[in-house]
């Protein structure tokens, strides 16, 4: 991880453990709100709404080539489910340290800005299914179409 990262990843770890260390489960909603914000400040604007594809390509251009806050993001389309990859986030140092300290994957802004973004331009509310580690520079995360 690059110097300069150290301390970012270091204070978004220590917010996360310690919102979980307070309010546990409770820590879902609150980052949803989180995801909820961060669209709203910084994506919702520039969305192209003409189609779900159309949506999650400008959100993947504003995070990936406007804002670098990771080298790529691809996405797959599968009925009720987005799969999400992101490779090389900046924040996957402060990742490593939730899981280390056996914190559920809840705090991953992509996918709260992910969930934001589908609910505000389909309608439908969305959960998150699944984040996992697939290799040691690329996560999937798994969102469901739930209403």
């Amino acid at each position: 991880m690059a110097e300069a990262l150290k301390p970012i990843n270091t204070l978004v770890y220590g917010l996360c453990a310690g919102l979980w260390d307070l309010a546990g489960e409770g820590s879902k909603a609150i980052m949803r709100q989180i995801g909820r914000e961060l669209y709203e400040r910084f994506i919702k604007e520039n969305i192209d709404r003409s189609s779900l594809e159309k949506a999650l390509e400008s959100a993947r251009k504003i995070m990936a080539e406007q804002f670098k806050v990771c080298e790529d993001i691809s996405y797959t389309l599968k009925g009720d489910l987005v799969e999400i990859k992101v490779s090389r986030c900046i924040l996957a140092e402060a990742t490593k340290m939730l899981m280390e300290k056996n914190i559920p994957s809840i705090f991953c802004p992509y996918a709260n800005v992910f969930v934001a973004m589908l609910e505000d331009v389909t309608g439908s509310s969305y959960d998150i299914k699944s984040i996992e580690k697939v290799s040691e520079r690329k996560s999937l995360i798994i969102l469901e179409k739930v209403a």
